[in-house]
């Protein structure tokens, strides 16, 4: 869940329009809760093998449910990355002076 929350991290970062920043905060909270289920599918699915029989909402199912869920959360975040480049702030193009930085003689 650690992984998923940092997503959130860019909770309040500036995005080029109102749908990006809400797509976004929805694919983090989504792919944050979405590790806690993984995880809840894979003891449910321990103890599950203790029956003989499977029934239609099987952990197995429902963890592909989630799988599938989990992908297209990570591929609108993927989206949105490569989207939000198009229109960068303008200090992005600042040249920076390294030898400012780096002490020399």
């Amino acid at each position: 869940m650690l992984f998923g929350g940092i997503h959130c991290l860019g909770w309040n970062f500036l995005f080029p329009g109102h749908i990006e920043q809400l797509l976004w905060r929805v694919a983090s909270i989504w792919i944050a809760y979405l590790f806690g289920a993984i995880m809840w599918c894979y003891l449910a699915e321990r103890l599950w093998k203790s029956f003989t029989r499977r029934g239609p909402a099987s952990p197995n199912r429902v963890a592909t449910l989630i799988v599938i869920s989990y992908i297209s959360a990570r591929l609108t975040i993927i989206v949105l990355m490569v989207l939000s480049l198009r229109s960068l702030p303008p200090g992005v193009y600042d040249t920076v002076a390294w030898t400012q930085f780096i002490p020399h003689w």
